[in-house]
């Protein structure tokens, strides 16, 4: 996902990989490339440069 344009700072959504929570969050642009907790779960979210577009294959 890009980044909000008219979000100071670059903000952007995550989706937690916990296959029981998968919830999405916002994330500042500082976090990316580091591992935050999910808000709900606390499993590990990895925050990536580019995520992978929704529907993908796997």
């Amino acid at each position: 996902m890009t980044p909000s344009p008219s979000a100071p700072g670059g903000i952007f959504a995550v989706q937690c990989p916990n296959p029981k929570c998968k919830k999405f969050m916002f994330v500042e642009e500082r976090d990316r490339d580091k591992v935050v907790p999910c808000l709900l779960c606390k499993s590990p979210i990895r925050v990536g440069g580019n995520s992978p577009a929704p529907g993908g294959t796997r």
